[in-house]
C-alpha cells in the first residue's frame, strides 16, 4: 500500500477521534461516578445492576413490613399488659368478695369496681394503632368499635399477615373475639354475682378469671416470640441489603482514583495525538504553488 499525505491524515484523524472518545468516556465516568450510563455500553453489567437493584428494593419492602409488624405487635403487647393488670385486679376483688365475713352491701361496693374494670377492659379491647383497631381482625378501619358497650364483638376475627422475607408471611394480629369477649363476659358474671351476693358464683369466678389470665399470659408470650423472630429477620435482611449494595457499587461505581489517573493519561495521549497531527498537516509545496 502506497502511503501518502492523505493516508497519513486520514489515519491521524481516525486515531484522534478514538482518543477523543476514550477521553469523553472517562470524563463521563468521573462526572457521573458510574462505569456505564447506557445499556449498550455494558449489557451484562446493566442486567446485573437491575437484578441487584430489584433485590435491594424487595429488601426495603420486607424491612418496611417488619417495621409495621413490630409497631403493631408492640401496641398489642402493651394492650395485653394492661388487660392482664385489669384481670389480675378483678381476680383480687373476686377473692376479696368470696370472704364469708363480708356483708351484702360490701359485695355491692366491690361489684361497682368490677363494673369499672369491665368497662376499662372493653376500652383496652378497642385499642388502636393510629387510626386502626388492633383487635378487629381485618376490619381495622371499621366505623364502629370492635367491641360495643356490652362487650359484644363486631370485628371479623380474620388474620392480618405481612410478608417479612421471601415467601414467609407472619400473622401480626391477635384474635380479639377469642381473647377479650370471654374475659369481658366473666367480669360481667362476677359483677352480677357480687350484686346478687351469690358466694358460690363468686368462688367459681376465681377459677374462670385464672383461665383468662393464663390465656393473656400465653398470648403475650406468643407476641414476644414473634417480635424476637422479627428482630432476627430484620438483622438478616439488613446484612443481605448491605451485601447487595456493595455488589451493586462494585458493579457500576467507578474507582475514582483510578479513573482520575486514567483520565490524566488519556489527556496526555490526546495532546500527543494533536501534536503529531500538527506535524503531519504542515504546509506542503503545493500550498505555496496555489
Amino acid at each position: 500500500m502506497r502511503i501518502n499525505n492523505g493516508v497519513m491524515t486520514d489515519n491521524m484523524m481516525r486515531n484522534l477521534e478514538k482518543n477523543m472518545e476514550r477521553l469523553d468516556k472517562l470524563n463521563q465516568q468521573l462526572s457521573s461516578g458510574k462505569k456505564f450510563s447506557n445499556p449498550s455500553e455494558n449489557p451484562i453489567g446493566v442486567a446485573d445492576s437491575m437484578e441487584l437493584s430489584s433485590i435491594i428494593s424487595n429488601h426495603d419492602q420486607y424491612l418496611r413490613n417488619i417495621g409495621e409488624a413490630k409497631d403493631w405487635m408492640a401496641s398489642t403487647e402493651s394492650a395485653l399488659k394492661n388487660s392482664g393488670k385489669i384481670l389480675q385486679r378483678a381476680r383480687e376483688q373476686a377473692v376479696y368478695g368470696a370472704n364469708g365475713s363480708l356483708s351484702e352491701n360490701d359485695r355491692k361496693q366491690i361489684a361497682t369496681e368490677v363494673g369499672q374494670l369491665k368497662d376499662e377492659l372493653i376500652n383496652v379491647a378497642n385499642s388502636k394503632l393510629g387510626e386502626r383497631f388492633l383487635f378487629a381482625g381485618q376490619k381495622t378501619n371499621m366505623d364502629d368499635q370492635p367491641f360495643d358497650a356490652d362487650g359484644n364483638y363486631q370485628g371479623d376475627g380474620r388474620a392480618l399477615r405481612r410478608e417479612v422475607s421471601p415467601g414467609v408471611k407472619m400473622k401480626i394480629n391477635t384474635d380479639g373475639k377469642e381473647l377479650f369477649e370471654d374475659a369481658i363476659a366473666k367480669l360481667d358474671d362476677l359483677e352480677t354475682a357480687l350484686n346478687d351476693n351469690d358466694q358460690n358464683a363468686i368462688d367459681n369466678s376465681i377459677g374462670e378469671l385464672d383461665d383468662s389470665l393464663n390465656a393473656n399470659i400465653q398470648e403475650r408470650a406468643t407476641v414476644g416470640a414473634k417480635m424476637n423472630r422479627l428482630d432476627l429477620a430484620e438483622s438478616k435482611l439488613d446484612e443481605e441489603k448491605i451485601q447487595s449494595q456493595e455488589l451493586l457499587s462494585n458493579n457500576e461505581d467507578v474507582d475514582i482514583a483510578k479513573t482520575i489517573t486514567d483520565l490524566k493519561m488519556q489527556e496526555n495521549v490526546y495532546r500527543a495525538s494533536l501534536a503529531s497531527g500538527a506535524r503531519i498537516m504542515q504546509p506542503t509545496l503545493v500550498d505555496f504553488l496555489q
